[in-house]
């Protein structure tokens, strides 16, 4: 039979042992613990910084995309656009700093070249002691104005008839001296170009274009989309009349694209693409400067005229049948002048970005 004391020693350095090894798996346990709740904190911190830096790029690209889609909804109306432009696009989660600049400048091709750069900074409450996410993207874009169909400094569907012995001063040379000369007026052969009481005749290369033998066959040689345009599908007003009014042209940069339904008197200078549905008269000495879309005849009386461009007898694009065009007795002055009708077609151009050439985090380039 054992002692009680021994049994009392082997107990007690049972307890000895048990104790240590108690406090080493805490020890662990804690440790363990503690590594979980870092590693936990330290993965919650990765996720939100790639969240972030997701969110930044985001509004970066937002923004890039929305100004060259929109420009002109920032309140930048100059075609071609300058050689700087800068705004803030606030967005939901943060804003986007817009930058656009232009790398090429090419009137002649009517070309110009442009980086524009979007720089996101992300506002959504970020974890304590991480700096607010940004980034920077960039694209190269080009503007691109609309093109029309310039066969002469006048083309007329119908044929252009010209009274009185002061000269008809429809000159094909361009007046921005940009481009080359087109003719000085453009009609069907029948029944062509007429004038009687002599003056001087058109001027241009050539002078008197022959483009088709009938208004309804030359219809087909001028590439506008005359129902498209009526219709509004191929081009957005910024002045419809009716209802709307004829607008005041204060603002030298201000070339808007105009569409009257109907017959319009034009009894003041102005600038822009004018289209008139029906037919158009012009008095006194107006001078209208860009693109003149008329769907019937136009009379000019006096010694108005137009720098830039002018189409008459659309409607024969229609269908319609029209007689020859009267241009009017008096001095006429229907000259080609590329950079107005640039100008004028410039409410129609925008920004395109190239294929290809889209930049992500720009400023490490």
């Amino acid at each position: 039979m054992r002692e009680p004391g021994v049994n009392m020693r082997r107990r007690l350095s049972e307890r000895g042992v048990a104790l240590p090894l108690v406090i080493l798996i805490i020890v662990v346990l804690t440790v363990l613990l503690a590594a979980g709740f870092s590693g936990l904190a330290s993965e919650r911190r990765v996720s939100a910084n790639d969240q972030a830096a997701l969110g930044a790029f985001t509004l970066a690209e937002t923004g890039l995309e929305l100004f060259i889609a929109r420009r002109d909804s920032f309140g930048f109306r100059v075609a071609p656009p300058a050689v700087t432009e800068s705004t803030r696009i606030v967005l939901t989660g943060g804003y986007a700093d817009v930058v656009l600049q232009q790398l090429r400048a090419d009137a002649t091709a009517q070309r110009w070249g442009y980086v524009v750069r979007s720089h996101g900074v992300s506002t959504v409450k970020a974890l304590r002691g991480t700096p607010a996410a940004e980034r920077t993207v960039a694209e190269y874009a080009v503007w691109q104005p609309a093109t029309i169909n310039i066969l002469s400094s006048w083309t007329s569907l119908s044929g252009l008839h010209k009274n009185g012995g002061s000269s008809m001063g429809a000159g094909g040379t361009d007046g921005c001296g940009q481009l080359p000369a087109v003719a000085g007026v453009a009609v069907p052969t029948i029944p062509g170009y007429t004038q009687n009481g002599g003056g001087l005749a058109p001027q241009g290369n050539p002078p008197v274009k022959d483009v088709a033998p009938t208004p309804a066959e030359m219809a087909d040689s001028v590439k506008i989309d005359w129902a498209g345009i009526t219709n509004g599908t191929a081009m957005t007003p910024d002045v419809t009349i009716p209802p709307g009014t004829w607008p005041p042209f204060t603002d030298p940069n201000y070339w808007p694209v105009i569409k009257v339904d109907g017959n319009w008197v034009l009894s003041g200078d102005g600038q822009g693409t004018l289209i008139v549905s029906g037919s158009l008269t012009m008095n006194g000495n107006v001078t209208w400067r860009g693109v003149l879309l008329v769907g019937d005849n136009l009379t000019s009386n006096g010694n108005g005229g137009v720098d830039g461009a002018t189409v008459t007898g659309l409607n024969v694009k229609l269908g319609k049948s029209l007689s020859q065009d009267d241009v009017g007795n008096g001095a006429k002055r229907f000259n080609y002048n590329s950079c107005n009708v640039a100008k004028a077609m410039g409410k129609t151009a925008q920004l395109v970005g190239y294929t290809n050439a889209w930049v992500d985090n720009w400023p490490t380039y």
